[in-house]
């Protein structure tokens, strides 16, 4: 007989009704729709690896081929999970550029127009452009000026 895995033996000990409203939640998600049993097992398969969870990556793995995966499919999925943990690294990394300790010593490559106003900049350093915010900050900052505008 097969093992249970943690996430069902975990909803075991809080007991039935716990344990009957995750399984009906899991029935309800992987059932065919939009997505087929088979394309939702290597989703979860690549959010296993996404996440960096060794035993959930080898039980998604034993779904997603018994739901009819390839193991070239397992391994094209897994490599895009990859690729999105590359890309968040790369956008948490990026931080570092907004950081204002170390901003001094980080340099933004000037772009073409900007030769123009060195010459506004007699000690010849390279220049930091300007920080704007970005994202859900830009909307907060455009509040906070409007909201000082207004007294």
């Amino acid at each position: 007989m097969e093992e249970k895995h943690r996430p069902n033996r975990f909803t075991e000990v809080l007991g039935e009704n716990v344990d009957n409203a995750f399984k009906q939640l899991a029935s309800e998600i992987l059932k065919d729709g939009a997505l087929t049993l088979k394309e939702k097992s290597l989703i979860a398969l690549a959010c296993a690896v996404a996440v960096k969870c060794d035993p959930c990556t080898r039980a998604h793995k034993k779904q997603a081929l018994k739901a009819g995966a390839s193991e070239k499919e397992i391994l094209e999925a897994a490599a895009v999970a990859g690729l999105v943990r590359m890309g968040s690294g790369f956008n948490t990394a990026y931080a570092l550029l907004d950081d204002p300790e170390p901003r001094k010593k980080i340099v933004h490559k000037t772009t073409s127009g900007d030769e123009e106003n060195e010459s506004n900049n007699p000690s010849g350093e390279p220049r930091t452009p300007p920080r704007k915010p970005d994202g859900y900050l830009n909307s907060i900052m455009e509040k906070r000026m409007g909201n000082n505008n207004q007294k």
